[in-house]
Formats: structure tokens, sequence, C-alpha cells
């Protein structure tokens, strides 16, 4: 364990100085609407929480609530959340109705900033120990600025002073709760807050992981109260005057309060008392301008709102300058007092090579050119705990292709006098200059954020997968906050200006003011949209004008190339493509490999292209359809009986026309009707990844067909009926997050092989039946398209949970073909999980048709035949016979793990039956295939695993089981008919696979 940081001797006394072994964890709720005035709590107020009926849940120690926090203490994570759920708060709207007041007022020049979305650091949690008075923390890394923070806040929170902290930094290879990475400083906080408060609650140590939440963005207004000055309109700013006012007279006003929020946890228990965690510490005048109604809380630290600051104030003395006709640079050198901050911006000028009136060298030829120029100063800690202020400033040069918007920051100097405060006190403090270092050039692109590409990946791995900006390298997540330490290797943000991050303060501000230089474009928005910034070129007149005559010589080129396409699509022999020696992997970066592993995995291609008890990929697994059992291939790069020898040019026409290597046409049962919808980068990277993992040789049985079926030139008509072989377009309409979802069903999840009913030569249904329920191997794979809608309709967190674990407690258990699915998903970051859950929930239901119960809509099949009651000629007494036997059953077989207070629990989680899916749907299938088969491969591991019964139940067993289980779990719904031959045919394809 590393040494503790900031903690007392004789602090936490009577606690371990290790982390303890038998953690609780803990799951607090957070209300639906967060509102914060810079004093008190003004968001959803927390009116009832059923705590009495989840403290009799298995699993729960406690269910604590304090005001508006709630939360609850289970002996395992998956305890937890399910008895969260379980609470069913009753929130009442925020602050007695006052709309939120979310931006500037009109008449305001606005500055934005976008906070990154970044994603949770796997695994990352916070334990806490509060006992007797005395508290311990145990930390993943965080920098000790923030480890200040957090002893403050905990001491606010907890009402205990701060010398009975402790808090202590876990090494992450003494303690796998604890991951490595730093999360954002307020999920730390929120985390520790909970923690703290949890633990308080049950005097035992309490585990709680760090959640992401979303930045959203920062923003800073200029009001517009003078008379402005006669300028050019500004194609490229949000407001085309700029203000007339005095040098060194800024006039900042922000929509929210200029400070870092208290922890949830305070705001919601002590909603009186929420004073603000930290201030920002830019030194300038912001004032805050929140009037009588709420505004929402900053989701930001400190040290963000200390970059929204800069950003504003340096952009706006830069558009000043202009628009009284000075100089920005000599404008800015002015309005600094004398003394150190202007000294070091004389040097970072001078080594620059920038000259004081404004000259420049002519662009080169088809670019435009542009240098721009920020300073900031900062109160950071120095080792001694000692505030110092410190300067930091910024020159930076770049060049725009007016064609495209795309900038290339072609060169960077950055000077900051905050290296040497490890110094004795009174020591000489000596500028630090550096020119066009690696880590300046790679923080100053980060803000450069083009529109967000539906075919972005976002690794959920640790860093070092490789060197950046390789063609087919991952996106990066736009973070303009943070940069590489040189010294200790590690990121450092502008919050932790203990030392050398201050550095990176000016950087925003001193791009967007190149920007502006090269082009008479403001951008008020870092990191940067180069789309805006094109389209505002393009409206200047930038833009090449086409030739008419041109033009219409390539419609022509662009038609007749389509109807050449339309026949070599339907022509039914295709050629063999030529063998290769196999692709030199070492091109692929180990990003794009990386890339390709997460494609591999949201397609979940090891699942079908492995047979049971067989090598990953190498093939062999039978898959019934009903022309026939296809076996799948090998998909290993060996030479012989895999794909090592296959080009990418094969590979390609494989994945998106459904064309064999060798020239036969691929059966639809291999989804290329969806992986056609992949981007090029995608497929080159899934092409990367395939051929980087182990050969495997592996010959599996061949596919034999009866005739016509076997007749494989037949498909290409099917393909030209059927078959869109385009890759997937955006629409441009909606949002990023959309696209990205509707990317991932359509595309690579190709959720509609399953969910989507087909016709009778096998096609997916489209327009109203897309997604509206199928089969997969055997079982009923419900509608997807309606999952909004219904008595028992999903919310966006329920099917977040649902798919990133495979559990939901109003929903059930993923099982049957949908546990592997959630296996591959398992490798997506949330933020994926998030994008197919806003698709999903945005589907309409098939229109002109009732509006069924979104659980239940499933295909008719199996028992749902055609009558909607019990037999006519069962007696009373029979039904009456057959739900006791039911009841017997179940009480044998099923009450131990499915009863609440039933005793303790033998397998996994104790699912309540009443909310299953399986018991609301219009057929039992799915049911008789859990009672039958059990679930052996559970989708997470922590959900544990249920029985087969197909051994011990007979058919009649079964069939008395699940009426009496629909009878008290379901009765609004109609008893299902007698299903005794339905369970005897799916007992029979079980034995005979």
């Amino acid at each position: 364990m590393s040494a503790e940081r900031l903690s007392a001797s004789a602090g936490a006394a009577g606690l371990p100085a290790v982390l303890p072994a038998d953690l609780l964890h803990g799951v607090a709720l957070r209300p639906p609407e967060l509102a914060w005035d810079g004093a008190r709590y003004r968001g959803s107020q927390l009116l009832s929480v059923r705590l009495a009926e989840v403290r009799g849940l298995a699993g729960v120690v406690a269910a604590v609530q304090r005001a508006h926090f709630a939360g609850v203490v289970a002996v395992t994570p998956l305890y937890a959340r399910q008895a969260a759920a379980e609470l069913t708060p009753v929130w009442q709207a925020a602050d007695d109705g006052h709309s939120l007041q979310t931006g500037p007022r009109a008449g305001h020049i606005r500055y934005g900033l976008r906070l990154p979305l970044a994603e949770p650091h796997a695994g990352a949690r916070v334990t806490a120990w509060s006992l007797n008075g005395h508290t311990g923390v145990w930390l993943p890394a965080c920098p000790p600025s923030v480890q200040q923070i957090l002893r403050r806040e905990l001491a606010a929170l907890l009402q205990q002073p701060e010398e009975a902290l402790r808090l202590t930094v876990v090494d992450p290879g003494e303690a796998s709760s604890i991951a490595t990475g730093a999360p954002h400083p307020l999920d730390l906080m929120d985390a520790a807050a909970e923690a703290a408060l949890l633990s308080q609650a049950v005097g035992r140590p309490v585990c709680v992981a760090c959640h992401a939440e979303g930045r959203g963005e920062l923003s800073l207004a200029v009001p517009l109260e003078q008379t402005p000055l006669e300028s050019e309109p500004d194609a490229g700013a949000l407001a085309s005057d700029i203000p007339e006012t005095q040098a060194g007279a800024l006039a900042l006003c922000s929509n929210a309060p200029w400070a870092m929020r208290p922890s949830l946890a305070r705001l919601l228990s002590q909603p009186g008392q929420a004073y603000a965690a930290a201030q920002a510490t830019v030194q300038g005048s912001v004032a805050v301008h929140a009037g009588k109604r709420p505004v929402p809380p900053l989701h930001a630290s400190a040290d963000e709102l200390n970059a929204a600051q800069v950003f504003a104030q340096e952009s706006l003395s830069h558009e000043q300058a202009l628009a009284l006709g000075e100089d920005p640079l000599a404008w800015r050198l002015q309005q600094l007092p004398e003394g150190q901050g202007l000294e070091l911006a004389r040097q970072v000028v001078e080594r620059a090579g920038l000259p004081l009136d404004g000259g420049d060298d002519a662009p080169p030829a088809g670019a435009l050119r542009g240098k721009g120029f920020a300073t900031a100063q900062a109160q950071c800690v120095d080792e001694t705990g000692e505030a110092r202020m410190v300067w930091s400033a910024w020159v930076a040069e770049v060049a725009v292709h007016p064609q495209t918007g795309q900038v290339d920051v072609t060169r960077v100097v950055a000077g900051h006098d905050s290296q040497h405060l490890r110094a004795a006190q009174g020591a000489t403090i000596t500028p630090a200059i550096e020119h066009q270092t690696p880590r300046l050039l790679a923080n100053a692109r980060r803000l450069l954020a083009g529109p967000p590409a539906f075919d972005d990946w976002i690794s959920p791995a640790p860093n070092g997968l490789g060197e950046p900006g390789r063609a087919l390298g991952l996106q990066e997540a736009p973070n303009a906050l943070s940069h590489p330490d040189p010294a200790e290797g590690e990121v450092v943000t502008h919050g932790q200006l203990g030392m050398d991050g201050v550095m990176t303060l000016p950087a925003a501000a001193a791009i967007a003011n190149a920007i502006q230089d090269a082009t008479g474009v403001r951008l008020r928005q870092a990191p940067f949209d180069t789309e805006q910034l094109r389209l505002a070129l393009a409206s200047r007149g930038r833009e090449r004008m086409r030739n008419p005559l041109r033009r219409g010589w390539m419609w022509l080129a662009a038609g007749m190339a389509g109807v050449a396409g339309m026949a070599a699509a339907l022509w039914p022999v295709k050629p063999a493509l030529p063998l290769t020696a196999g692709p030199d992997v070492s091109l692929y970066s180990s990003r794009a490999i990386e890339r390709g592993r997460l494609v591999a995995a949201a397609g979940d291609c090891v699942a079908c292209h492995t047979a049971p008890g067989g090598k990953a990929n190498a093939g062999g697994l039978a898959l019934d359809t009903p022309f026939g059992t296809i076996y799948t291939t090998n998909i290993t790069p060996d030479n012989d009986t895999g794909i090592g020898r296959w080009s990418y040019t094969a590979f390609e026409r494989a994945m998106r026309h459904g064309v064999h290597q060798d020239g036969r046409q691929l059966y639809p049962a291999f989804p290329y009707t969806a992986y056609a919808k992949l981007s090029d980068a995608d497929m080159q990277a899934l092409y990367g990844y395939l051929m980087s993992q182990p050969a495997v040789r592996a010959e599996p049985p061949k596919t034999q067909l009866a005739f016509p079926y076997s007749f494989r030139p037949l498909l290409a008509g099917w393909n030209a009926l059927f078959h869109d072989a385009k890759p997937f377009t955006p629409d441009p309409s909606r949002s990023a997050e959309w696209l990205r979802g509707a990317y991932l069903v359509e595309g690579a999840g190709h959720c509609a092989a399953c969910h989507s009913p087909r016709n009778p030569l096998g096609a997916e249904k489209t327009g109203v039946h897309y997604l509206a329920g199928g089969e997969a191997e055997g079982w009923s794979a419900p509608a997807l398209n309606q999952l909004a809608t219904g008595s028992r309709g999903w919310t966006q967190d329920e099917l977040f949970q649902y798919l990133r674990t495979g559990y939901s407690p109003r929903h059930g258990v993923a099982a049957g073909p949908m546990a592997p699915v959630i296996h591959g998903l398992a490798e997506l970051p949330d933020s994926d999980l998030k994008a197919i859950s806003t698709y999903l929930l945005d589907l309409p239901q098939a229109s002109g048709a009732s509006a069924p119960d979104p659980v239940s809509a499933a295909p008719a099949s199996g028992a749902a035949a055609t009558a909607q009651s019990a037999p006519a000629a069962a007696t009373l007494q029979s039904i009456q016979g057959r739900r006791a036997n039911g009841e017997r059953v179940y009480q044998n077989a099923c009450a131990v793990c499915h009863e609440a207070g039933s005793g303790p629990t033998l397998f996994g989680v104790k699912p309540p039956l009443a909310s299953n899916t399986n018991l609301h749907a219009a057929t039992p299938d799915n049911l008789i295939q859990v009672i039958l088969h059990g679930i052996q491969e559970p989708a997470n591991g922590e959900l544990g695993y249920m029985p087969g019964f197909k051994d011990s139940l007979d058919d009649r067993q079964i069939a008395d089981l699940i009426g009496y289980l629909r009878q008290r779990h379901a009765p609004e719904q109609e008893a299902w008919p007698d299903p005794t031959n339905t369970i005897s045919k799916l007992r029979e394809l079980a034995e005979l696979n």
C-alpha cells in the first residue's frame, strides 16, 4: 500500500490502516432533477421510499434515508443494485415547479466549454468506514488537491472534525476492488460521500462504485449593455457585435454558481446547508446571475471552472482588440500588470518569434495560417500547503483548410512559472518555457473535435493501447483539460494546479484566437467543431463553385456505376478472389486492433463461430433454421481451414455482400445483411483484429441443405430482393447518441436477426415489423420496437442495467440466446449501451396497431395457439386440482430461491417472479425453456445459475407449474392454453441438439 496522503496519525482511532476484507456494498438513489443555487438544494424532493419492504430482501443489510438521501447496503454489489431498484422512490418536482435557468439571457455573447464525457474507470470504487466519530476512507489514485476537497466535504457531511478523518490512497495491486486511474473529482467525491454516509448508518465498511455523470457544458457570457461598435458580422459567432469596454474591466456573467457543488449526498441529506465544496481560483471578475430561480448545478470541478473562465476572458480580450482596431497581442500585453506575469508573457512571445506589430508571413497555398496568444493567472498550492499565484502563457499557430474546415495545430510555445514552487520559500522563480514538445501538441489537438461520428469507439480498457494518431486508431474522447506530466507520466488536469497543471489553462483560448486570426471566424465553444468552421467559411464564398457541365457528367457516371453494380449483384456466379500470404498485422496499430475487438464484441462473433467445447471462432456451431441445419465457419487466421489467406477485399465482400472468397454465396443465417452497414474504418479494424488472433486448425462440418436450398446461386436473387449492401447512412437531424445506438443495433449488433419476424423466404421483415419480435434457437425474441410503452414499459436506466448486467429487477434475467449477447455487450463502454437504450426506447410502435404490453408482445408460436381461455370441457374441480398441483411443485422446486424471506439464497439472486417478463408474455415458450434447461451460463457471474428440471419434472407437472405461476403473478393476463404439447416438442428439440 502506498503512503497515506493527508492523514493525521491520531485520526480515525480504532480503525485499521489497511483496507478491510469483509466489505459491504452500497448504492444511493439519484434524483431525477438536480439543482443548486450556491447555498441550498433546489432539486427534486423525496416524498416516499419503500424502506421496510427493501430491508426484508435477501442480502440487504440496511436501507437508509436522511432527508432526500436514500440508499441501501447489501452483501454484494448485485444485491445492492437489486434492492435500490426496489426502493421505488416518489419524487416531487423541483422547487415549487420553477423552471431551471439553463443559459445566459438574450443579448449576451456566450462562451462555452464542453466538458469531457469520460467513462468511469472500470472497477473504480471508494470504501469508507465510519465508527465512533472517526472515519477512514480508502481511495483510488487522486492528487493531493482533490484529497483536500474530499476531506473538507466529508467533515461537513459527517459533522466530524477534519482530524477525525483518515484518507488513504490504495495501491491497486493490494486491493482488487480499487481500480487504477483517477476518476473525475466530482465522481470521486460523490462516491466517497455516499460510502461515508451509508457506513455511518451501519457502522461497517461500505464500498461504493464511482459513476461518471454527464458533464454538460460550462458557459459564460458578457452582456451587450453598452453601445456596440460597428463591425463586420461574424459568421462563426453566436453574436455579431462586441461591446466596447475599457481595458481590465471584463464583466463575465455565469448562469450558475462559480464554484464546485457539494457532494450529492450532502445536497440531499442537508438541503439547507449546501455551500460550495471548492471555489474557482482563476483571478477575474465573474458575476453570478441566478435571480430568484434555481440554477442547475455545475458538473464541473474547480479546475474545469478555471478553464472555462480563462477561455472566456482571453477570447473576449482578443475580440475586443479586433473591434477597436488594435493588434490583439499588443493589446493583451498592455493589459497585463507589471511584474511576473508580464515578464513570462514577453518571454513566451519572444521564444515564439512573434512580432508585436502583427506582421505575418504569407500563408502556404491552399491553407490559411493564424497565430494566437493567451495567458492565465491562478492560485495553486505548493508542497508546504501554502497558496501561491502562478502565471502561464501560450502561443499557438494553426493551419486551416477552408474547404473542409480542418484545423491543424502546427506549433505551440507555452510557459509557466509554477515549476519551481517546490523550491524553498522566497527562492527566485524562473519561468519554464516549452517549445513544440509532443505532449503540448497532443494536448492542443484534443481541442479540435469534429462532429461526433457514429463509428467512434471509446475503449473501456485501460490506457496504453498504443500510439495515437494512426488512421484506424480509436477516437479519443475530447479532453482539453488534461496533459501528461513528463516528470511522473500521469495525467494532470487543470484542477491539479499544485504544480504544473496551470500550464494548460490558456490552451483553448490561444487556439481559438489563432483560428480567428487565420479565418476571421470566432469559435466560442471548445473543443472546437470543425464542421461549424467549414460552414462559416463556406457562407463567405470560400467554397469552390462547381462546373454545371462537369456536374452532369458526374451524375451520368454515378448512374452507370449503379447499373453496373446491380448487374454484378444479380449475376449468380461470383468469381473467386485470389488467396494471399495473409496481411502484415504489424501494419495495424494496437488501437486499431482494439477497435476491431470492440466491433467483434458488439457483433458477438464468438457466440456463433464457436462450437460447444471448441476453440474460440473455430466454427462448427449448428444453427437450426427452417431450411435445415447450417454450420458456422472457422474465422481464425488459419491458412488451410480458416481465413488466414483471405485478402481484405475478400473479407469485405463476404461481410457486405455475403459472398465467400471462393465465390460461393453465403446463407443469410450469417447476418451480412446487418454487417454491410459497418463503416469502412470498422470493417478494416475488424479484419485486423481477426487476423491478429491465434490460428486454429479446425474443419467444421459441411452445410448440406436439401434442394433447392442447396443451390446457392439462387441466393443472388434473394440478395437482389432483400439485401441492401450500402453502409450505414447517418440522419443529420438526429443526435450523436441516437445515431450511435442506431449504428450498433442495425449494424454490428444485428438485433433484427432475432428480434424481427421473417417472411417465408427467411428475410427479415422491415417497416412496421422491424424489431417487432422473432424467434431464435427455439426461444421467443420479444419485440423491441415498443419497449417504452405499455403498463410494463422499460425506462432507460432499466434497459441500460439489463444490457450491462443481464438483469433487471422489474423484467427478469437474460437467459437462452440473450445470455451470450450480454457477454459481448460487457466489453463495450457504458456510452455505447446508453446509446443503444436511447435508440431502442425511441422506436415507434407499429402504426395503426393497438398498443400491446411491450413485455408480452411476442410472435404467436407453440402454446400460443388459437384458444384464449381454458378448454371448455375442463371442470372447475380439475382446474383447481391442477392449480394445487402447480403450487405444490412451486413450493418444492422453486420457492427456496424465488420466494422472499424463504431462507438463504442457494444459487444467486432471488429474482422476483411477479415482474418477470416471461410470465407476462403472450406465449409460455421461454418460461418452458428456462424450467427445462435452467440457466447454466448466466449473463453475469454475480447472477448465479438456475438448475434445469427436465429430468425431474414431467410434462404435466411443468404445465401445472406454469399455469400456477401465470395465475399468481400475472392475473391480469389471459390464461395460456394447455402447453403440454409445446413442452414435449421443446424437450424433443433439445434432445436432437
